[in-house]
């Protein structure tokens, strides 16, 4: 969740403790060792957690679903609670700051650094590449508000009606069919189109499978950075199926055009559980890196941990598709080093 880069450790850990007590299967000991904390942090955690009406103890600890049913509204008003993401709030909406410490805006930008944002105590606004502040602005929206698709990008739409923005680049956009479906579908400005497009389509794979085949029909330099990653991967693992190989590349390509438009790994693995990431994926990437020019800002633990995820979201894909128990067994065998997750 790409709202853990913001909170306090605190909230990070009441949010960690919470998924865990909604399992209903685990002692305070077993909590404490998943978590990496003692014993007495959990038992004072569960009882601010217990004050605040959020869970109660039957056999073991619970939610109160008497009070909060949705465990989603549970977690959305844990972080609208927290101090440091109430203070980004006001940064990335550019609203009035009712008070303002110097010592927790500076906690902040602590915090944003790996976003490669700045909030701006004069300005009230944060500093950055407008796709950044952009995409956060579109995953707030999406996470704390019921809208349509439609809804949200009228939002954006009408925030930024007096603003300027980039024009499409014709590197990543080499012809604008399907920008200008999009476009027409949804009513928002051209200027906007490259941010909320590209939105989209992480939302319709079978898009941006479209995309991809845009890329390939037109043989952009992003197309043949995939292929040549591709290729570097195939000498390491492979494939089960075509439809693996398929999904891999599409996927991949997802990752290159988020990097091409300046977005930090950090974001693109946000969406994913963070765990172990095999050394294999990390030799892999250093090869990536040495060959791949598009790569050489990326730091090696996260380009790791994005191919580890690319790779099991596409056998998911993979196995959703054609869910026979032969392929099932016969990928965790082949790719019992790759698929390893020890730690989640």
């Amino acid at each position: 969740m790409i709202w853990q880069l913001i909170i306090s450790k605190k909230t990070q850990r009441y949010l960690a403790l919470l998924e865990l007590i909604k399992e209903e299967q685990y002692k305070m000991t077993e909590m404490a060792k998943q978590l990496g904390i003692s014993i007495k942090t959990v038992r004072r955690y569960i009882s601010e957690l217990e004050q605040k009406a959020y869970v109660i103890k039957e056999n073991t600890w619970q939610i109160n679903r008497q009070h909060y049913p949705n465990y989603l509204e549970l977690h959305r008003k844990i972080l609208m609670e927290d101090p440091l993401f109430q203070l980004f709030k006001q940064f990335l909406w550019e609203l009035t700051p009712t008070e303002m410490q110097y010592t927790k805006l500076r906690r902040l930008n602590r915090r944003l650094i790996s976003l490669n944002l700045l909030a701006k105590r004069r300005t009230g606004r944060l500093l950055g590449d407008l796709g950044i502040i952009l995409l956060l602005q579109l995953r707030y929206l999406r996470d704390f508000y019921y809208f349509e698709e439609g809804e949200v990008y009228r939002q954006i739409d009408e925030y930024y009606q007096n603003q300027s923005a980039t024009s499409l680049d014709k590197a990543l956009f080499p012809d604008k069919v399907l920008v200008n479906k999009f476009i027409e579908e949804f009513d928002v400005q051209e200027k906007l189109a490259v941010y909320l497009f590209f939105d989209h389509m992480r939302y319709h794979f079978q898009l941006f499978t479209e995309f991809y085949r845009c890329h390939q029909k037109h043989r952009t330099a992003l197309y043949e950075e995939v292929t040549l990653a591709s290729k570097i991967i195939e000498e390491t693992m492979a494939w089960e199926s075509e439809l693996l190989k398929s999904t891999f590349r599409v996927k991949l390509f997802d990752l290159f055009f988020g990097i091409h438009q300046g977005l930090p790994l950090v974001i693109f693995n946000s969406k994913w559980k963070q765990g172990h990431v095999s050394p294999d994926y990390h030799r892999l990437s250093k090869e990536l890196k040495r060959q791949l020019s598009l790569l050489s800002n990326c730091r090696i633990d996260e380009l790791a941990l994005a191919l580890k995820n690319i790779v099991l979201a596409s056998h998911q894909v993979a196995l959703t598709t054609t869910p026979t128990l032969d392929s099932s067994l016969l990928i965790q065998e082949r790719y019992r080093t790759f698929l390893s997750d020890e730690g989640n």
